[in-house]
This record gives C-alpha cells, sequence and structure tokens, in this order.
C-alpha cells in the first residue's frame, strides 16, 4: 500500500476535524481519494462531515463519478452545492449527470448564478462529446486589450482556472479571434496590444464532435488547451490536456475489454453473479462458432478414417492459424485506432502489407514444419507409435502446405474484418480476440482437411 495512503487513513480515523483538516491539505487530493475509498462507511461518514469544501471538491475529482454521485446524498445540500460550485466544471458536470434531476436541481439552487448557468448547460450534452468533457474555466482576453490589461486579467483569473497555458482572444460578441500563448504574454510588455501578439491559426473542435476524435487531436498537436466553438465560432468552452488522456485511457479498457469480449464495465469489485451474467452471451456465441468446427470435421470422417495421424496435427494448425490472425488483427486495431487507415489507399496498403507478411512468414513456417514433421513422424513410426498406411513424405507435405496457406489467409483475415468493419461504422474491436481465433480456426480446418483430401487421398490414395 502507498505510504501517504496508510498515513492519511490514520489521520481520517483518529484526528479532530480541525486537525485533520490541516493535515490533509498537505497530501495530494489524488491519495486522499484512495485512502477515502478504502475506509469503512463511517469513517467515511465522518470525513464528509468534518473537511471543507476545498478539499473534498479536489477528492471528488479523484473518486469514480458514481460513487461520488451516491456520497453526495449523505451530505446536506448546501455543503455539497459549495463542493460543486469549488470543483473543476467538467468533473462537476459528469458527477450531476448521474443525480437524478430533483436533487440535482436542489443542488444546483446552492450556486451563484454563473455557475449554475454553466453547469445547467453542460449538462444538455450528449455523452461522448466535445461538450460533454469541456470545462468553462478558462481565460478570456478581449479584442484590443493592452498588454498590461491582459496580465492583469490573467493574474485575477488565474487561480480559479484549470489552465492557463493559452489564453482566448474574444471580440464583443465571443466569437474566437485568436490564442495568446502564456509565454508570449510574459515576454510582451506595454504599450503593445493583444491583436499583435495572438494566433489566429487555431485547431478548434465543435460542440457535437466525438470524443474520442478530439482526444487524438490533443495528443497529435500537443495541444494544452483545446478551444471548443459552435456553428458561428463563438467559444464555448476548452478541453484539457488531462481530459484528452482520460478519454485515451477509457477507449483503451473499452478495446481491451472488447479484445477479450467482455463487458467494457468488467471491475473486480464486480459481484460474481454480474460477472458471469456479462460474460455469458459472448460465451454462448463462441459455443455455437465451436459446433461450426465440430460441424466441420464431422465432414472429413472419412479422411480422418483413413489418415489418422492428421488428427496429431489439427491443433498445430489451428494455433497457428490463430495465433498469425491474432497479430494481424492488434496491428491493424491499433492503425485504425489512431487513424492510420482512414483512406481507402492507406487501407489496401495495409492489406498488401499484411499479405507480403503472410507470405513470408507462410513460407518460413511451411519449411519449417515440413522438416519438423518428417523428423517427427519417423520418430514415432520408428518406435511404433503409429503405422503409417501412406507415404511419411506426402502427409509431412500436407501438414506444412496446410500450415503455410492457414498462415496467409489468417494475416489476410486479421486485416480486412477489422477495416471493413471500420468501413461499415461497427467497432473493429469486436472482432478481436476469441472471434477471429474461432474463426482461423475454421479457416484453418477447412484448409487442411480439404488438402489432405486432395493430397493424399486424391493423389497417393487414389
Amino acid at each position: 500500500m502507498n505510504e501517504n495512503v496508510q498515513d492519511i487513513t490514520h489521520i481520517i480515523k483518529t484526528a479532530s476535524p480541525k486537525k485533520m483538516q490541516k493535515m490533509l491539505s498537505t497530501y495530494h487530493p489524488s491519495d486522499i481519494a484512495e485512502s477515502f475509498e478504502q475506509l469503512p462507511e463511517d469513517d467515511q461518514h465522518h470525513a464528509l462531515l468534518a473537511l471543507n469544501h476545498h478539499i473534498l471538491a479536489d477528492m471528488f475529482s479523484h473518486i469514480n463519478d458514481k460513487k461520488a454521485a451516491k456520497l453526495f446524498n449523505k451530505m446536506d445540500t448546501p455543503k455539497v452545492g459549495r463542493i460543486l460550485a469549488t470543483m473543476d466544471r467538467d468533473d462537476a458536470t459528469d458527477i450531476l449527470k448521474l443525480i437524478d434531476a430533483e436533487d440535482r436541481n436542489q443542488y444546483l439552487k446552492n450556486l451563484d448564478k454563473e455557475s449554475r448557468n454553466d453547469l445547467e448547460t453542460l449538462i444538455t450534452y450528449r455523452e461522448e462529446t466535445a461538450g460533454s468533457i469541456m470545462t468553462t474555466d478558462f481565460i478570456e482576453l478581449r479584442k484590443g486589450m493592452d498588454v498590461k490589461d491582459a496580465m492583469k486579467t490573467l493574474i485575477k483569473n488565474a487561480e480559479s482556472t484549470e489552465g492557463i497555458q493559452r489564453l482566448f482572444v474574444l471580440d464583443d460578441n465571443d466569437f474566437l479571434e485568436g490564442v495568446i500563448e502564456l509565454k508570449a504574454l510574459i515576454q510582451a510588455r506595454s504599450p503593445k496590444k493583444i491583436d499583435d501578439l495572438m494566433r489566429t491559426d487555431i485547431i478548434t473542435v465543435k460542440e457535437n464532435d466525438e470524443t474520442e476524435e478530439v482526444a487524438r487531436l490533443i495528443q497529435n498537436y500537443g495541444i494544452y488547451l483545446l478551444p471548443v466553438v459552435n456553428e458561428q465560432n463563438q467559444l464555448k468552452g476548452v478541453i484539457t490536456m488531462d481530459d484528452a488522456a482520460d478519454i485515451l485511457d477509457i477507449e483503451t479498457d473499452e478495446d481491451y475489454a472488447r479484445f477479450a469480449t467482455i463487458s467494457s464495465e468488467e471491475s473486480v469489485n464486480r459481484s460474481i453473479w454480474r460477472s458471469a451474467m456479462h460474460r455469458l452471451p459472448w460465451l454462448t456465441m463462441l459455443l455455437v462458432l465451436g459446433l461450426v468446427v465440430s460441424t466441420i470435421i464431422s465432414q472429413f470422417e472419412e479422411t480422418i478414417a483413413q489418415v489418422t495421424v492428421l488428427v496429431f496435427f489439427q491443433p498445430l494448425i489451428m494455433g497457428m492459424a490463430g495465433n498469425t490472425g491474432t497479430q494481424s488483427l492488434a496491428v491493424t486495431v491499433r492503425g485504425i485506432s489512431k487513424n492510420y487507415y482512414s483512406d481507402s489507399q492507406a487501407a489496401r496498403q495495409h492489406v498488401l502489407k499484411e499479405l507480403r507478411v503472410g507470405l513470408l512468414n507462410g513460407l518460413a513456417i511451411g519449411l519449417f514444419s515440413f522438416v519438423t514433421t518428417t523428423l517427427f513422424l519417423s520418430v514415432i513410426q520408428s518406435i511404433g507409435m503409429i503405422t503409417l498406411q501412406h507415404n511419411l513424405f506426402i502427409i509431412a507435405f500436407t501438414i506444412s502446405l496446410s500450415t503455410g496457406i492457414a498462415l496467409i489467409l489468417a494475416t489476410m483475415f486479421g486485416a480486412m474484418i477489422p477495416l471493413t468493419l471500420n468501413k461499415l461504422n461497427i467497432d473493429p474491436a469486436v472482432a478481436s480476440g476469441p472471434f477471429i481465433t474461432t474463426l482461423n480456426d475454421i479457416l484453418g480446418l477447412v484448409v487442411y482437411f480439404a488438402i489432405a483430401t486432395i493430397i493424399i487421398l486424391g493423389i497417393w490414395g487414389g
């Protein structure tokens, strides 16, 4: 356990309210939040009563939104109002969206008019849009302002603003005219005007743009504060770099969950029953695909009956196809998430590249499997484990050819399936993990037994 967490937990459990407040003010809010969540319910209630709204506001910014919403119900309404007024607007909005309308209105009534209007507006934005994660805490300057007046505005508002790396220049109707980097303002001297310092080539996003696209934009261009504008180019808010990092982290969790075909809400804290129920539909779908595998095998009963040694190598074919397909899939899904294949030409180039990779790997593994299979069959035949009814080299050639072709096709499908789904506006991660593995199992089996039927029974057996 984090040493700070142990100390904070001890302080909350033993210190008087006044002493607790003073001592906790020296710790990072993240450590306070982590400690708070590990406390028994009685100690949590004690902390909520004892701590002032400044410490609680910082703490709630680091607590899961659902938990924070439940904790609000354990405090009196005026105190919740003070906490909401102190919190960053975007963090407060996330929590308020999870509270029923009646309680939310009671909390908002305890806020000043400006804070209430800001939060009421932010709550209306649809989830996973730029408007839903933006904050209205930014420093605005007016066009024509002197550098000296701009510095006064910065100093006055810096403490209550989430980020001061960029300052935004607006006209009298709140239309975004330009941005000034903090460094440029500090270096400038009066009587220079901010119009001479501002940049007008501004990267902006619209209120309803998707959050993942916004986060990628911030990541690619290294923007600390990204302005959000409406259709008329009026500045409505800004999105911070740490919010973008949170979005990308959430997207990574969701992609990983889909890759394993589990719910994106899967948690170590979820009950056994709920975890099982969330996984059951996926397992049922995989069971159906498994039955397809069994059906395919039954169609080649005659081949298996005449060349029983083929069963030895069935897991090898399925495993190699699944492995290479998953590798290709992982590379493709990662590229899609970073918008590497946004146009048809880039997608085609990627598929051709994966085809060439598949050909090289298929050739190499095919040759290697011919050698190892030949040696393996020679050894087990010499010690009497099996008796081959067909030519050893023909069997080894069949296995190596099947392995090579299965690798090539699995690599191709691993690239094409997610790209096709993405083209159809379906999340490509749903084709991941067990799904692509099972599909490649089917593909590998068809290739294996079809080639065995043609080569061994068609050529040698005929």
